[in-house]
């Protein structure tokens, strides 16, 4: 029997594409993206290149936000979300959290959009948002008003984001990448959020999972008291929470 090789127009058999359309999705492309969407705190959330994609993570942190909003006799509960991407962190708050207000920023314009479209979608009232790179583009307004800075940032180190794989490094690179150390975005959270937090609110905030201790050291040194940190599912500790006094 004779067989084709590979050549010009050759197109294989159908395992041989069936092969090479896994290979390709499963190695650059996220299955996420492919399919638009994803689960986040049992809620099914859009996504795709334009933001970065939800990780378990990420619901320990709004899990522990809640946790800490509701052993306070705040009422009117005002959170902002730094760096929102697709809105992830504003609606599980808001899940948990149903009475609160959310302001959530973030740089990028085209995962904004992505966020107005996941409330719309799901449905939820209470968010707004605003376009500003961290706290730049924040009016006087903002000044101690709020009960909690929630913020996953970006937080990848230049070592670590090299080794990343291919999938991974689908994700838009601005939501990754944290500088040399991973620690560019999590220092202007500490020397910045203090202005915006009123007197016995926090900032809560995601980390990579060997920033602990650098981490906890900079919010203690810009003033945050009460800092503590909480583990996630696989042990490491991947959130840390810092109090302004008062």
């Amino acid at each position: 029997m004779n067989r084709r090789k590979p050549g010009n127009g050759y197109r294989g058999t159908g395992a041989e594409i069936s092969n090479k359309k896994m290979k390709e999705y499963s190695e650059t492309i996220p299955i996420q993206y492919a399919e638009g969407k994803t689960r986040f705190m049992g809620m099914d959330v859009l996504v795709d290149e334009r933001v970065l994609i939800p990780r378990p993570e990420t619901e320990l942190l709004v899990s522990v936000v809640a946790d800490l909003c509701r052993q306070r006799s705040w009422s009117n509960i005002e959170i902002m979300d730094v760096g929102t991407g697709s809105g992830i962190v504003s609606l599980g708050i808001k899940k948990l959290i149903f009475e609160s207000k959310v302001t959530a920023i973030d740089i990028s314009e085209n995962a904004i959009n992505v966020a107005l479209n996941n409330v719309e979608v799901l449905g939820f009232d209470g968010i707004r948002f605003i376009k500003s790179d961290m706290f730049s583009g924040l009016g006087k307004e903002h000044l101690c008003r709020y009960n909690c800075i929630v913020s996953n940032p970006p937080y990848v180190s230049a070592h670590d984001y090299d080794k990343l794989d291919a999938w991974v490094k689908a994700e838009p690179k601005i939501a990754l990448y944290g500088g040399q150390y991973g620690m560019d975005y999590i220092n202007i959270l500490a020397e910045r959020s203090l202005e915006f937090i009123v007197r016995g609110g926090f900032l809560a905030i995601e980390i990579g999972y060997d920033q602990t201790a650098k981490t906890k050291e900079k919010l203690e040194e810009c003033g945050f008291v009460g800092v503590k940190s909480f583990k996630d599912f696989n042990e490491y500790e991947r959130v840390v929470v810092g109090w302004k006094n008062g």
